[in-house]
């Protein structure tokens, strides 16, 4: 099926939004306190530590303008490019796909 246009390197969310912050001159704890969320739950986002979900994607989105969609977009690319590298699961897709092979 090809890669997808997945690239070797897939970005987590947090760096887009880390890079904005800098931008901004806006600190992660600043943000955190604006957005009701503890500074260390931004910091791990921010850090690529912890995925971004719906709702904290729509936090950020309207602290920031940065559409959330498309930041959840990023999060996807980014689970899925990370599962695709992950040799024990490319090990059970390849026997999923020796079972599909004959059916």
């Amino acid at each position: 099926m090809g890669n997808l246009g997945y690239g070797a390197f897939p970005t987590h969310p947090g760096e887009v939004l880390k890079d904005e912050l800098e931008a901004r001159g806006i600190s992660q704890r600043e943000l955190a306190d604006t957005i009701g969320l503890t500074y260390s739950v931004v910091n791990e986002i921010l850090n690529g530590r912890r995925s971004l979900t719906a709702k904290t994607a729509l936090m950020f989105e309207a602290a920031l303008d940065i559409p959330a969609d498309a930041l959840m977009y990023l999060q996807t690319k980014f689970n899925m490019q990370t599962t695709r590298n992950d040799k024990s699961v490319a090990n059970v897709l390849k026997e999923i796909r020796k079972i599909a092979a004959v059916l």
